[in-house]
């Protein structure tokens, strides 16, 4: 019962901080994507097994709050999870410059992923400009996945989960 509450702490405290906090912390257009961040640290951190459901309601989250169709970024954050989990298999995931360049290729990946998608429907933006703010994003980001062990450290203690328990 702990792990559960737990998982939805994080994930509503993910989706307040990204709906509030998000557009006061932009540089320009490109802000930090609290929600990318915490897919990210769950497929780097925890078996993706057990990582997937809170995953795609990250996902589905953050299409309820955008403006494209529902399902399109719970589709990207699901692939980017499997992605992120299998470099995780094959990369040390706890040194910094690993860490920051999955991150920062996660969110280009992410950002150009959307844009294609939602240029179906209007007009897709210049690629220079999309994949500068998602590079700024992705800094963003991986400053936040290299924060969330040491925010989560007492409440994972407290619920009794180890590092790769979830």
């Amino acid at each position: 019962m702990l792990r559960f509450l737990l998982v939805l702490g994080l994930l509503t405290i993910a989706v307040v901080i990204q709906t509030t906090l998000a557009d006061l912390l932009a540089i320009g257009r490109a802000k930090p994507d609290f929600l990318l961040a915490l897919v990210i640290y769950l497929a780097l951190s925890f078996d993706l097994s057990k990582v997937l459901i809170p995953i795609w309601v990250l996902g589905i989250s953050r299409d309820v709050f955008s403006f494209g169709p529902i399902g399109l970024y719970a589709s990207i954050f699901i692939v980017l999870g499997l992605l992120v989990g299998y470099v995780r298999a094959y990369a040390a995931r706890d040194r910094a410059p690993v860490v920051v360049a999955t991150v920062v290729l996660a969110v280009m990946m992410c950002e150009l992923s959307a844009s294609a998608a939602l240029s179906i429907r209007y007009a897709m933006p210049a690629a220079g400009r999309i994949l500068g703010d998602s590079l700024l994003s992705g800094l963003y980001c991986s400053f936040v996945v290299l924060l969330l062990p040491r925010v989560l450290a007492r409440p994972c203690k407290w619920a009794g989960l180890g590092r790769t328990e979830l």
